[in-house]
């Protein structure tokens, strides 16, 4: 079986079915009643237009860098700009995936790793359009401060996802080579936390909110993906998206980049409630979650990129053909 023809089974395999099911729904998921209660939310008559474009149906996960695409279709921004987007949130990336390769989503926020498979699968492939502020960290139980000191330990991951790819990455820029830690795969994030917090595994490569989560437990964060600079989270559109409905992924972004002004001026507890309700993120985590600062739109990092490709092409996950390049489209490039 050929690369591509791995890929298409290893992603339709993740659950294509469910999300089909999950995402007949009657559109009753519509964010855009009020404004964020407290929120002076004028229109903004320099954005606004009076052509009405077209519907995007974008997927979201309950990570922070869904946190602006929430706050710009709850506060208007998108009907600012003329733009209706449908959210659908989900709860694994495998339904996301799914959804994407069923031609059921026009977008979402997803990482580099599954757009260089996306692309090598050539099945809906994905381009980048911008960086987000995701966050993967490094927990690890007590006595573990540093990955030097995580020599020879378990330490837990997904296997051959971005997870497993920053992982690697974070070993290498600390100056180890890849056999310095053991890599153990759970694939459920929840199942990875519960090694983790019984001492099973030394540590666990964590998303948000589970992070949080874990180090609202005591357990110690080693490292982030936003301190060591090393950003592989983005927002990516079909091709045919791209390719079709360029206007709408600018209008897009133009309300992104408001939410973001938002998000970096307002207190979290204003929103938060919002969250939770919209795309499952705990609310047990108010308390403890520490926001990056969000930035505007940019294109994700050429070094990150590079690094994406070499990896996808030495585990033969992707053909070497494919470039830093293909991963991405410049057409909302600020």
């Amino acid at each position: 079986m050929n690369i591509k023809n791995k890929i298409f089974m290893r992603l339709v395999a993740g659950g294509l079915f469910l999300i089909m099911s999950a995402c007949a729904n009657d559109g009753n998921n519509s964010l855009t009643d009020d404004p964020v209660a407290g929120v002076d939310n004028p229109p903004n008559d320099e954005l606004a237009t009076t052509a009405s474009l077209g519907e995007l149906t974008f997927g979201l996960m309950a990570s922070i860098d869904a946190f602006p695409i929430v706050i710009a279709d709850y506060n208007g921004y998108f009907a600012d700009e003329g733009l209706s987007v449908n959210l659908e949130p989900f709860s694994s990336a495998a339904d996301r995936d799914a959804a994407l390769l069923a031609g059921l989503l026009d977008g979402a926020t997803i990482d580099l790793v599954a757009v260089g498979l996306s692309r090598a699968a050539d099945v809906m492939p994905l381009k980048a359009t911008g960086s987000t502020s995701g966050r993967f960290t490094l927990v690890a139980n007590e006595g573990f401060n540093s990955i030097a000191e995580l020599a020879g330990e378990s330490v837990v991951i997904s296997y051959n996802t971005a997870i497993h790819f920053v992982l690697d990455q974070m070993v290498e820029l600390a100056g180890f080579h890849h056999d310095h830690i053991t890599r153990e795969v759970i694939p459920s994030i929840p199942a990875r936390l519960e090694s983790l917090r019984a001492g099973q595994v030394a540590a666990a490569l964590l998303p948000e909110p589970w992070a949080t989560i874990a180090m609202a437990d005591g357990l110690y964060g080693i490292t982030n993906t936003i301190e060591i600079d090393f950003i592989p989270f983005v927002i990516a559109f079909t091709d045919e998206i791209i390719d079709t409905m360029p206007e709408e992924i600018r209008a897009f972004y133009r309300a992104y980049n408001r939410a973001i002004d938002f998000l970096n001026a307002t207190p979290l507890a204003d929103y938060f409630q919002l969250m939770v309700d919209v795309i499952g993120f705990p609310a047990d985590v108010a308390n403890h979650l520490v926001l990056p600062e969000f930035t505007h739109n940019q294109m994700p990092d050429e070094y990150v990129r590079q690094a994406a490709i070499d990896w996808l092409v030495n585990r033969e996950l992707i053909p070497s053909e494919i470039t830093a390049d293909d991963l991405v489209s410049t057409i909302a490039a600020p």
